[in-house]
């Protein structure tokens, strides 16, 4: 006798091991079977015969099981996922009543994490754009940029000289190749003249970088030879707005500097070069056959590109070794020198690193206050629906039911404020750089935009926001039983109170090590301003006058046509003086070294040098700078007399012991002797907070170049002095173009030794005052909160004879205890971070009393004022009323 088909079936489901529940699954296929069983047996086979040709028929039965249990999955997971969605969106729903009708709460809650997401994604997209986005060149992390240094000095460093340069090119044995650059000005146009910042290059320096003109080519080999016909490459840039974006610009000859060149290309839209700021022109390097011979002068910066395998480690021994050899060989020159290299990133980025480290720090302080202060309101709300949360337990929902539907109305807020937070960072991102002066740090910063990936760390904070906003009040809150909401419902709960403390405490703690970090960059910045720069900065107005070599060609003709500009600009209304220079106070400039005449050869690495520029009669009384001892310049000083120079009293310091230097000679490579006529005040170079190097000028008319910086004394503001300028030189040096005419108290501002530390005192005091703001939220909403749950205690305490004033002392009290705890925590966890910004202050100690006295005095008063208020409208309670709805 054949097996019954119900046997079989359950054989099946015993072998494959199928829980009972699908019962049904074997149901239907014993229905199926049976059926046509019957239909044979209606047929005339007898029941074995049937039996057999129905199991034939029907075939694999594991099979159709496995595909009748996917159906019935399918369909499980289906309506699972529609009952899922469908209690989310009730959650959503339930969530979103109660915050409306609870719109101080809600709003207070938006517009807090607002603050702290769109803080943290303006400055992520800055410290994206400087730190984290790759270069935009071929492989950036092999290429690398190099220096030359001394041995007994090695943080003074230099560009390499010409010789150096070739010679490094052709002994290394790590670079796959090296370029070198330098900057530049252009006046570009003969008819209406403009300045355009610029740059010039070896042939192969966009090879090096792996950069391709975007329209046309890049330069070839050949055409940096001196002689070589003159071409050009533009930057998108300039291409755009000069060129109207015109294709056939290729092969166009334009006028720059006076004569003609060649537009052979176009770079792409995304090249930047920061070393050199926004570079309209690029062109290959002019300097002369002399130039280019000459291993003591040191004017081309160096760009290599490691050989695959090659690490900066290896480069920098190897480099050792080159300079070794050359040291040998040419003792003159390379003999004190050595080379050092670094990653081209570090080069680009400069000094702005630990101010975007510092910045993201203080914004995530600021994350962190608003969390804090939104966790405190949710436990706060969260106290008041404490009976609500107990009867919907006693109704039968479960823990994770109610914390699902907390985390909701979390995660809707946290929506909710992420949103609202993008607009925040990009307004703040446009006022953040709309704050950084042109020049003060590297271009890299203008890269800075709201691109996917600050989305995407965005919305990863708004998810960690969430969690630290909402989890622990619903845990809080999920976990007390019905009877404990109901019988605690008036009178609060100790544990949900300490808590809520604790929270209060670290938004203090936090809100203090922003502030004192606040402090001590505002002490640096008065001790910064209150140095003596030499000079006075009030009504000085500069600019910078460029002539075109091609109409200028010689010393004579460019001395009479600035000769003509200043005594044009001296003639004008309310101006007292006017002066050339070649570099303005704070630029670096250049150097140069030299012997003293009657004293002992020194040791090459031991040769005296200073700070080399040149300056024109008048000069020095335009800036009233002292004249300290001599004469200054004298028009009579002009190629046909002996050559003179003026010192600064730093370089008397040096090389004069102090001593007046005025009547010494000294010796310039390629001059004759030259006499020190003048000694004047220390002029800052570089930094306002640099020692003030030995500073040499020469007088003009004896070293005239054809790009000059004239500064204006006038009696009054600046007014039309910028226009008068252009006029001037449109007028007296015909193809002259004027750049930069601005106040000297504005290139001040610009400076980066004053931007570097008036910008975090901008931001982190910003952050700090938000912070400020978010703490005395959270005070007040604690102190408020415990106000209402003390009405009871309070109106006994009147009904009893107490004082308001008692009464107002008792409630600020508490306030003030968290608050001074806060205090300390955070004086302490202020004081170990100090040290990390200690090199961003000037002349303030990372642990300077005053600035944490000050952050602490100021958190005290916020603490108080922020319980003043609830402990006022504690006095007003009623006695009678509180006690008899008791």
């Amino acid at each position: 006798m054949p097996r019954d088909p119900s046997s079989r079936i359950a054989g099946v489901r015993r072998l494959l091991h199928l829980p009972s529940v699908r019962h049904d699954i074997d149901d239907e296929l014993r229905f199926h079977v049976e059926s046509r069983v019957d239909a044979l047996l209606a047929q005339g086979l007898d029941r074995r015969t049937a039996e057999r040709t129905a199991w034939r028929e029907f075939g694999d039965l594991p099979s159709a099981r496995a595909e009748l249990e996917a159906i019935d999955r399918r369909r499980a997971r289906g309506i699972a996922l529609g009952e899922w969605i469908e209690s989310v969106r009730q959650d959503a729903r339930v969530a979103l009543r109660g915050l409306v009708t609870r719109p101080v709460f809600s709003l207070t809650v938006v517009f807090t994490i607002a603050l702290g997401v769109g803080a943290n994604a303006a400055i992520f997209s800055v410290l994206d754009a400087v730190l984290l986005r790759a270069l935009p060149y071929a492989h950036p992390d092999r290429l690398v940029h190099l220096w030359e240094t001394f041995h007994s000095n090695v943080a003074n460093q230099s560009e390499a000289s010409y010789p150096d340069y070739l010679d490094w090119r052709a002994r290394n044995r790590v670079f796959a190749d090296m370029g070198g650059y330098r900057g530049a000005a252009y006046v570009l146009g003969s008819q209406q003249p403009t300045v355009e910042r610029g740059a010039q290059s070896t042939a192969n320096f966009f090879d090096v970088l792996g950069v391709h003109a975007a329209i046309g080519r890049t330069f070839l080999p050949g055409e940096d030879d001196v002689g070589a016909p003159r071409v050009a490459l533009l930057s998108d840039g300039l291409w755009r707005r000069a060129f109207a974006s015109d294709r056939s610009v290729i092969g166009r000859t334009i006028t720059v500097d006076g004569t003609s060149a060649t537009v052979v290309g176009v770079l792409p839209a995304g090249f930047t070069f920061a070393p050199v700021r926004d570079a309209g022109i690029w062109m290959p390097i002019d300097a002369s056959a002399e130039w280019r011979r000459e291993r003591g002068s040191h004017w081309l910066n160096v760009v290599a590109r490691l050989d695959p395998g090659a690490t900066v480690a290896s480069a920098a021994r190897e480099m050792s070794s080159v300079m070794t050899q050359m040291g040998r060989e040419y003792p003159g020159d390379d003999a004190a020198r050595d080379a050092r290299i670094a990653p081209l990133r570090d080069t680009l980025v400069g000094s702005v690193r630990p101010l975007i480290l510092l910045l993201y720090g203080a914004v995530a302080v600021l994350l962190l206050v608003a969390c804090v202060n939104c966790a405190n309101l949710m436990l706060i709300r969260g106290a008041d629906r404490r009976r609500e949360m107990a009867v919907r337990i006693a109704l039968g929902a479960g823990r994770a039911r109610l914390v699902r539907q907390l985390m909701t109305e979390s995660a809707l807020l946290t929506a909710a404020g992420g949103a609202l937070g993008l607009v925040v960072a990009r307004l703040g991102l446009a006022g953040l750089l709309g704050l950084i002066p042109p020049g003060a740090v590297t271009p890299v910063l203008a890269a800075a935009t709201i691109n996917g990936p600050v989305l995407i760390y965005s919305i990863g904070i708004c998810v960690v926001t969430a969690m630290l906003v909402g989890l622990v009040p619903a845990l809080r809150e999920s976990g007390a039983g019905p009877a404990d909401g109901l019988k605690l419902g008036a009178r609060g709960n100790s544990r949900a109170g300490a808590l809520r403390d604790t929270l209060v405490v670290t938004e203090v703690a936090l809100t203090v090590v922003l502030v004192s970090g606040a402090a001590l960059f505002g002490r640096s910045l008065v001790k910064l301003m209150s140095i003596e720069l030499g000079f006075n900065a009030e009504h000085l107005t500069t600019a910078s006058i460029d002539l075109p070599n091609a109409t200028y060609p010689d010393a004579a003709t460019r001395v009479h046509a600035f000769d003509r500009i200043v005594s044009a600009v001296r003639a004008l209304p309310g101006v007292d003086g006017a002066g050339l220079v070649t570099r303005l106070p704070l630029d670096w400039g250049t150097s140069t070294s030299f012997t003293i005449v009657g004293q002992p050869a020194p040791a090459p690495d031991q040769e005296p040098s200073a700070s080399y520029r040149t300056s024109s009669p008048g000069y020095f009384a335009a800036l009233e700078t002292p004249l300290v001892d001599g004469r200054d310049f004298r028009t009579a000083d002009d190629t046909t007399a002996p050559l003179v120079a003026i010192v600064n009293r730093a370089f008397g310091r040096a090389y004069f012991d102090g001593a007046t230097a005025v009547g010494q000679r000294i010796v310039l490579h390629g001059t004759d002797s030259v006499r020190i006529v003048g000694e004047v005040g220390d002029v800052p170079i570089g930094n306002i907070d640099d020692r003030v190097p030995p500073t040499l000028y020469m007088a003009f008319a004896q070293d005239a170049d054809n790009a000059m910086h004239i500064a204006i004394r006038s009696r009054g503001d600046a007014g039309d002095l910028p226009r008068d300028i252009a006029r001037i030189v449109d007028q007296q040096a015909p193809g002259g173009a004027v750049v930069q005419a601005m106040p000297m108290d504005e290139l001040l501002a610009q400076s980066s030794s004053v931007f570097m530390r008036r910008f975090p005192l901008l931001l982190v005091g910003a952050f700090a005052l938000v912070t400020m703001v978010l703490a005395m939220v959270g005070i007040y909403g604690m102190v408020s909160y415990s106000v209402s749950q003390r009405r009871r205690e309070l109106g006994i305490r009147l009904a009893l004879g107490a004082q308001p004033r008692s009464l107002v002392s008792l409630v600020v009290r508490h306030g003030g205890t968290l608050a001074g705890a806060g205090i300390l925590i955070g004086l302490t966890v202020a004081i170990v971070l100090a040290r990390f910004i200690a090199s961003m202050l000037y002349g303030v100690s990372p642990n300077d009393p005053a600035a944490y006295a000050a952050a602490a005095i100021v958190l005290a008063v916020v603490a108080v004022a922020a319980g003043v208020l609830p402990a006022r409208r504690a006095t007003r309670v009623n006695p009678a009323t509180v006690l008899r709805s008791d």
